[in-house]
């Protein structure tokens, strides 16, 4: 699961495959590999797409794709996409583990927002901030792409930036306060991330490119 956890709560839609086909959003299986552009802008765990579509509208010129593993969820983008009439965003139902066969190229930004932190120990292999993980990410950048992690979990942003360290990225900016950091301004939040800035929580933040 890469949406936040809270997105397991919906109610299965069992129509949400077709939905997701008949909106000419979704890139399927026969498309790999999409050829990335320099500029071109991924969501991993995307969830109902609050950010991405919003990032997508904001600028027309770039290509979004937002990475989302469960329909259901997925789907629910769909609906933003249409409101914003979006030419330049689409959705992948896959598993991040994939990267390598969905994609070929680089990208300019990849998103990690509010991942499912896999709290218990003997989990620590799945989240995506994990070294296999991060491995899989370099296939689609060079050294200009920059990977942007967000999270309300304090212990996965701990376990994300130690996990960065000792793997050799180059750590840009990071810190426990996004909200008031210098990046706050250009910030587009997903839907988890103001309903928990709203109570208060604070949000993490990890900026980080390949060396």
């Amino acid at each position: 699961m890469y949406s936040k956890i809270e997105n397991m709560r919906l109610r299965n839609d069992k129509d949400a495959p077709k939905k997701l086909e008949e909106s000419n959003l979704l890139i399927t299986k026969s498309q790999y590999p999409i050829s990335l552009k320099n500029t071109d802008v991924i969501e991993i765990g995307m969830g109902k797409g609050e950010m991405i579509t919003q990032l997508a509208a904001l600028n027309p010129n770039i290509n979004f794709y937002g990475l989302e593993k469960f329909a259901t969820v997925a789907a629910k983008s769909v609906r933003r996409a249409k409101e914003y009439k979006l030419n330049n965003f689409k959705i992948i139902l896959e598993d991040a583990k994939e990267l390598k066969s969905i994609f070929k190229g680089t990208c300019g930004t990849i998103w990690l927002t509010f991942s499912d932190p896999w709290p218990k120990a003997r989990h620590f292999k799945r989240r995506l901030t994990y070294k296999d993980f991060l491995e899989k990410y370099k296939l689609i950048m060079d050294k200009n792409t920059i990977l942007k992690f967000k999270s309300d979990n304090d212990k996965l942003y701990g376990f994300s930036l130690e996990s960065f360290k000792e793997n050799d990225w180059n750590i840009i900016a990071y810190g426990t306060d996004f909200h008031k950091s210098k990046y706050a301004k250009d910030n587009v939040m997903t839907g988890y991330e103001a309903k928990w800035s709203q109570a208060g929580k604070n949000i993490n933040y990890i900026f980080a490119k390949i060396k």
